[in-house]
């Protein structure tokens, strides 16, 4: 989508040129008459600005003014979100700055005031603070920002509205995550919540793998073999399995695999399963005509992937139970499966790293950056809120995303990750392709609600033999079909 749009504008930008051509073809002897007021030799045509990401135009109207109008905004507490969703500080951090600094750039440019009220910093007490804002029915509030699986929760009770039926929104900008919100809802002929650039807790929440270059290149040579694999698309788990059972070493030389060893990677029960499991390309849902989700789990791929985690987390000493981050920093792992801000802990590590997006579960599937996205925050606004202001929030909502594009997730870039835009480096290369596969599987996005995103680390972490997710299937799929259906079926019956 993103590349498509890119494309359009280039056309876009050529078409003048195309009607001059066509001008001249047919106005025969009036280029004549004409040639006194044509540019000289010594004063050019001024040309268009290039389209760059800095300067991405939105398709807001350049006369808005909502008179100083306060959008007052509840948002989750929590300080990432505060920082990299909502209000930034002007600390001298690059990222912090950016934020702030957009926020300010919208409010003059519309004419408004934007109240953030911040809420809990804990993950279940900012949603049961919603709710109660939801539940009474009052217009104390504009906006909501919360965790998107949350916001998918509530968002199938009828407490938002539908973005779809809004002005000033539009969603075929590159700024929006379209492929993700379309995972991300019941009935995709509408939109309750959006993902962006406006929340880059979303894109922090993306998968990244690390990987130590100085011990890949010891063990299996030049580095460009596993970029190469990422833009072949040859990068599967079974290549990655490989690369960790394959540096294994018994570092102490006591014949047993422990902390001191060098391994592929380390995990913990929450995180690492999880993480993987909305990374293997596969979305676990299928719709129907009408566009409603149905449960596809137990498949072929399914099995395998199951089959897969057992394998990745307790044989062949590809990995061990263990602190992801300590070991890595310790140069005692070989890859750290994270996320994109997994960046800010690696700051201040004294080896060279880089970065990949997490493998697919075969080549014939494309990557898909789920980790922890769907913890991101979304934007939501109440059925509830004021109509009077209504377009001031969603013209708010257009500016604050795209002047993230422009800004805030470049500086990110530059700082956190150690990679600048505009670098033609492979690692930016890599960071391109996870930021455009950033998506959340169907089943983790709707997890608060039905219970489906843990799925594989419920079945898998802990368990004694490569059949565990079959077993666990066999004994949970009633129950999480029946609570599916009858969810949807709530919903189809809200006025």
């Amino acid at each position: 989508m993103k590349k498509l749009l890119t494309l359009l504008l280039c056309l876009a930008m050529l078409l003048p040129a195309f009607a001059a051509c066509s001008e001249n073809a047919s106005d025969g002897g009036q280029d004549a008459a004409q040639s006194s007021s044509a540019p000289s030799a010594e004063t050019p045509a001024e040309e268009e600005p290039e389209i760059t990401r800095a300067n991405y135009p939105d398709t807001l109207p350049d006369d808005l003014n909502f008179d100083g109008v306060t959008l007052d905004i509840t948002a989750f507490g929590l300080p990432n979100s505060i920082n990299y969703d909502c209000t930034g500080e002007l600390t001298g951090d690059v990222v912090l700055d950016a934020v702030y600094n957009r926020n300010i750039a919208v409010e003059d440019r519309l004419n408004l005031k934007l109240n953030y009220v911040f809420g809990s910093a804990d993950w279940g007490g900012f949603p049961s603070e919603v709710m109660t804002i939801l539940q009474a029915g009052t217009d104390d509030y504009d906006l909501v920002v919360e965790e998107s699986s949350q916001l998918f929760s509530q968002s199938i009770q009828g407490f938002y509205y539908d973005f779809l039926t809004l002005d000033n929104i539009n969603l075929e900008q590159p700024w929006w995550y379209a492929d993700m919100m379309a995972e991300s809802q019941f009935d995709n002929t509408k939109r309750y919540f959006l993902n962006g650039d406006i929340c880059l807790t979303v894109f922090m929440g993306a998968s990244a793998m690390y990987f130590n270059k100085p011990v890949f290149t010891d063990y299996f040579g030049d580095v460009n073999a596993l970029y190469d694999a990422v833009l072949d698309g040859t990068w599967t788990y079974e290549k990655f399995a490989d690369y960790c059972r394959s540096v294994y070493t018994d570092t102490n030389g006591n014949g047993t695999a422990d902390a001191a060893d060098l391994m592929g990677f380390r995990f913990e029960q929450w995180g690492i399963p999880n993480y993987m499991s909305m990374s293997t390309g596969l979305t676990y849902a299928l719709r129907d005509d009408k566009g409603f989700p149905i449960l596809d789990i137990y498949t072929e791929n399914g099995i395998k992937w199951g089959e897969t985690l057992y394998r990745l987390l307790y044989t062949d000493n590809i990995s061990m139970l263990g602190s992801k981050q300590e070991t890595f920093i310790a140069g005692t792992s070989l890859f750290f499966p994270g996320m994109f801000d997994t960046a800010m802990v690696l700051r201040d590590v004294d080896f060279e790293y880089g970065i990949v997006p997490y493998p697919k579960l075969d080549e014939s599937l494309d990557y898909l950056c789920g980790a922890a996205t769907a913890n991101g925050c979304g934007v939501a606004i109440p059925v509830s809120a004021n109509p009077a202001k209504m377009s001031a929030t969603t013209a708010a909502l257009e500016a604050l995303c795209a002047e993230a594009y422009r800004k805030v997730v470049p500086a990110w870039y530059e700082t956190a990750l150690k990679i600048k835009y505009s670098d033609a480096t492979i690692d930016a290369q890599m960071v391109d392709i996870i930021y455009n596969h950033i998506n959340s599987p169907f089943i983790m996005m709707a997890d608060k609600a039905l219970g489906t995103g843990s799925i594989y680390t419920n079945a898998v972490f802990g368990s004694s033999n490569e059949g565990a997710f079959a077993s666990w299937w066999a004994k949970n799929e009633k129950l999480l079909v029946k609570k599916l259906e009858k969810a949807i079926d709530s919903y189809k019956n809200l006025p």
